[in-house]
């Protein structure tokens, strides 16, 4: 059965990006996860390449000039490509 690691990680924004259209990411520090799955085999034990999300508020997301959905708590928003790019390093 496969396990999922989870961890809290520091992402570091050293120019704007461009998260998705109309929404910039300024330079700073945010905190996110890290994830990966552990695959069991008759070879070994290997892992699947890490995931990194980053979850805003309904209000942080606001507080970027999102247009905010009625009744949003909060956002998840996948930002691998990101880090793999090196536009987002994990501290």
């Amino acid at each position: 059965m496969p396990r999922v690691q989870t961890k809290a990680v520091t992402f570091e924004v050293k120019r704007a990006v461009e998260l998705e259209s109309g929404l910039v990411l300024p330079p700073g520090f945010y905190t996110g996860t890290k994830t990966r799955t552990r695959v069991d085999s008759s070879g070994g034990v290997s892992w699947t390449r890490s995931q990194y999300k980053l979850e805003f508020t309904a209000d942080q997301f606001a507080s970027l000039k999102a247009q905010v959905q009625p009744n949003l708590i909060s956002k998840k928003l996948d930002v691998t490509k990101f880090v793999r790019s090196g536009q987002l390093t994990v501290g």
